[in-house]
């Protein structure tokens, strides 16, 4: 399993998505809800020579409006995370009317 392949799936559920988050400008203002925001931590490490192994957690954080969207979370667990061990979080955010769900996951890449 890579990471490429993990963001691809999620790709495939139509719902706007951005690497820590996302740019607002006039030209592009910012996404309706529901919404998708990820962010990578990554250590790589290997002989003295040469790093062979990627170690990544990822947090892939769907925002919803006001309240969990199960069928989003339902095709999120069966389409997209469904060979990959994952811790789920979900947190509402009063400011924002608007409730966050994190599917936390930690993977282990060749390079």
């Amino acid at each position: 399993m890579t990471l490429d392949t993990i963001i691809e799936r999620f790709r495939k559920l139509n719902l706007p998505m951005a690497l820590n988050e996302f740019t607002i400008t006039s030209r592009t203002p910012a996404p309706t809800l529901p919404y998708i925001c990820y962010l990578i931590d990554e250590t790589q490490r290997g002989s003295d020579q040469k790093n062979m192994i990627r170690d990544i957690s990822a947090s892939f954080e769907l925002y919803t409006d006001r309240k969990p969207d199960k069928t989003i979370e339902s095709r999120i667990e069966r389409e997209v995370l469904f060979d990959v061990e994952f811790r789920k979080n979900q947190v509402k955010i009063d400011s924002e009317n608007m409730v966050q769900t994190s599917y936390d996951f930690d993977i282990t890449e060749k390079i």
